[in-house]
């Protein structure tokens, strides 16, 4: 499955960085990218659809599924961009789980989501004699969906622990 990103020599890498780097590294590795990569992919899709709606194998309604995960990523960026990203490269370490328990529900429903794309595109196997439309679409996809796992996994395991709360021996305290 896709979404459980692939083992990469780049954790520890990540986990050695300051909050401001790290933060810096998910919004040009991530955020960046989905939002340059999304638009391509979501007008392939629409292509692939229209073109090829007859054929058994094609991914339909997968345009929708795509355009749906592309609005909820974008929101779910700017919360963090605007609102939490912020906070945390202030040094903030109070009021700040209700956002970090709000962003990793959002992780799961992307998760959910990407499995329902890997679905639909049949685990990304292009059909023999797929246009190459339908080829772009697919590596696309895959990819897409190999760097949604990556940066939920860089904030949930790397980023949101930095801050969460945890008791240790009856007090209550941030870990930096």
């Amino acid at each position: 499955m896709i979404i459980e990103a692939k083992q990469a020599n780049w954790v520890p890498q990540l986990a050695a960085l300051n909050v401001a780097a790290l933060i810096n590294h998910i919004v040009s590795h991530y955020h960046e990218i989905h939002r340059q990569e999304l638009p391509e992919l979501l007008a392939l899709a629409r292509k692939v659809e229209r073109v090829h709606h007859d054929v058994p194998e094609a991914p339909l309604g997968l345009a929708d599924v795509l355009e749906r995960l592309s609005a909820e990523l974008e929101t779910h960026m700017q919360k963090e961009e605007f609102v939490l990203f912020p906070a945390m490269q202030q040094g903030v370490k109070e009021n700040i789980m209700q956002p970090i328990t709000m962003l990793r529900h959002d992780h799961g429903e992307h998760a959910g989501t990407v499995r329902l794309l890997e679905e639909l595109a049949r685990g990304f196997v292009v059909p023999e004699g797929a246009c190459g439309s339908w080829q772009r679409l697919y590596a696309g996809l895959k990819k897409l969906c190999e760097d949604i796992g990556e940066h939920i996994r860089v904030e949930n395991e790397i980023l949101f622990p930095r801050f969460e709360l945890t008791t240790k021996s009856g007090c209550i305290c941030a870990h930096g």
